[in-house]
């Protein structure tokens, strides 16, 4: 995915790991014996207004395919992006359209999204990449957006030292480490580490309840910042988010109970 104006090396890192989970997902036995069909077009205005149904996700194989919105291009997909997973109104509440010659790979989405979803090999890496869609589209925003804050809009730079989370406070927010990483502490006992790419806070929104720990930036960071109210759409039309989610935290939990206990 690209955009029209100059990207950073935060968006080209999500970019690339994007790319790669999904690659992961579509190369697993499961999938790649799924049927699909591979397609190619020259000069489209309006894609979805071109084709006969919409029931169907695309890969993009070759070339590139813009998304317009309120009359403006935010971004393009091009090779190794997916598009199609929503779906479509009628009229389609944003345009695709392509300047030249591309090729897409053609799944349909039912049976897609059926597989990705229920098999359990595949599973966790679907719902990474999700999230790491999420963090993809937050940063286009915030790179095509003048005059807004980025802070505003997900990205937040931390040093060293500095509290991200601090214990026993509401939570509002879910965090991922883009770049760094950061040292977690329960009662100022250090019980773990935040990596990069890691996913941290989401419990405290889950279960509605208080901070549980405090986590402190080990390096310069920088987080994105995923509000509660976009954290819990994302857990309302992927539930299966939620559910790997909880199953990640309660090894986690296990595994600081551990250590809480090996420290007293």
């Amino acid at each position: 995915m690209f955009i029209e104006t100059d990207f950073n090396e935060a968006f080209e890192q999500i970019d690339d790991r994007c790319k790669e989970l999904l690659e992961r997902v579509l190369t697993d036995k499961n999938v790649s014996t799924l049927n699909y069909s591979d397609v190619s077009y020259e000069l489209v205005d309006d894609f979805y207004a071109s084709q006969p149904n919409h029931d169907f996700v695309y890969i993009v194989l070759e070339g590139a395919v813009a998304h317009e919105q309120e009359s403006a291009t935010l971004f393009h997909y091009d090779i190794g992006d997916i598009f199609g997973l929503d779906q479509i109104d009628n009229p389609s509440p944003y345009r695709l359209y392509s300047a030249g010659p591309f090729a897409l790979r053609r799944y349909d989405r039912a049976e897609l999204l059926n597989t990705v979803t229920s098999t359990t090999s595949i599973t966790p890496i679907w719902c990474e990449y999700l999230l790491e869609e999420c963090k993809r589209r937050t940063c286009i925003i915030s790179l095509v957006e003048q005059g807004v804050d980025k802070a505003s809009l997900g990205f937040v730079h931390y040093q060293v030292g500095d509290v991200i989370i601090e214990q026993d406070t509401e939570a509002d927010s879910v965090y991922s480490i883009v770049e760094g990483h950061a040292d977690v502490f329960v009662n100022d006992i250090k019980v773990g580490e935040v990596l990069e790419n890691e996913i941290f806070g989401a419990m405290a929104l889950l279960t509605d309840s208080l901070r549980t720990a405090k986590v402190v930036a080990s390096t310069t960071c920088m987080i994105l910042v995923v509000p509660k109210e976009q954290f819990e759409t994302l857990m309302k039309t992927h539930p299966h988010i939620c559910l790997n989610l909880m199953k990640s935290m309660a090894s986690q939990i296990v595994s600081l109970n551990e250590q809480v206990t090996s420290n007293e």
